[in-house]
């Protein structure tokens, strides 16, 4: 491997455990102490505030999307816990995610790991219904039930319309109805998910499929570029941003013609 592609791996595994395993990474920065002498007493750090670790993890997201995935060593303990999500076992699925993201930093699936945690950590509540439920509609989509897994989706939406989940049960419907090539409602469904009050880290995933589905759609480039613009405007530091830019030139220039 070469010099600078190990910088990167190293680099990446440092971020994930410093994430997942905040106690031995501090431990690794503890100064020695001679013999018989009296540590100096440190005030204890206060936790960031969780707007700032939110962005921290959002941040940590995004550069691992660009720089470490390549390999698909460990995929089979990722697999091993994408069962237990699916069965409801959020606790089990969350460390073994962590476990996976720690020791397989370059693995393709990593950033489904790491979203995986987020997932668990953002939207657990008192009996776990709506995420349990959730968990049923991924492992419907995965066993390629798809009318099943909107079913399930819309059941949960109609159950939990306040839960914060639903915006992941609504990008799941605008997903599934783009690959039936229902545009109009792949559009609709990615739209609330986009909206500015959602707060959802789904939005400028949404925002994407919005604009393409729009252009799929043959509406014009005209309002594929404002959806696009929109993602690039609040969302500037997303991993789709780059790809996003180019998309918007290339209307530029067809919209100029």
């Amino acid at each position: 491997m070469p010099r600078r592609a190990r910088g990167r791996a190293v680099a990446a595994s440092l971020a994930v455990l410093c994430l997942f395993l905040p106690g031995p990474a501090r431990a690794a920065h503890k100064p020695v102490v001679p013999a018989g002498t009296k540590p100096p007493v440190v005030a204890p750090v206060p936790p960031p505030p969780p707007a700032d670790r939110d962005s921290y993890y959002h941040q940590l997201l995004g550069n691992l999307s660009i720089n470490a995935p390549s390999d698909t060593l460990g995929s089979a303990e990722y697999e091993s816990g994408q069962h237990l999500f699916e069965a409801g076992l959020f606790d089990s699925a969350a460390t073994l995610f962590q476990r996976f993201a720690v020791h397989y930093p370059r693995n393709l699936l990593l950033n489904d790991a790491i979203e995986h945690v987020l997932l668990i950590r953002e939207t657990r509540e008192p009996g776990d219904e709506a995420l349990k439920l959730y968990a049923r509609t991924l492992a419907l989509r995965s066993q390629g039930l798809a009318d099943s897994a909107a079913a399930a989706a819309r059941s949960g939406l109609e159950r939990f319309p306040n839960a914060r989940i639903r915006y992941h049960w609504e990008f799941l419907l605008a997903d599934l109805n783009r690959e039936r090539g229902n545009h109009s409602e792949a559009v609709r469904f990615a739209l609330l998910v986009a909206d500015s009050t959602s707060k959802s880290r789904l939005a400028p995933y949404a925002l994407k499929l919005a604009g393409d589905e729009t252009l799929a759609m043959g509406d014009g480039p005209a309002r594929a570029l404002r959806l696009y613009q929109a993602l690039l405007e609040r969302y500037p530091a997303s991993p789709l941003a780059p790809p996003v830019r180019a998309q918007v030139m290339e209307l530029r220039k067809k919209l100029q013609l």
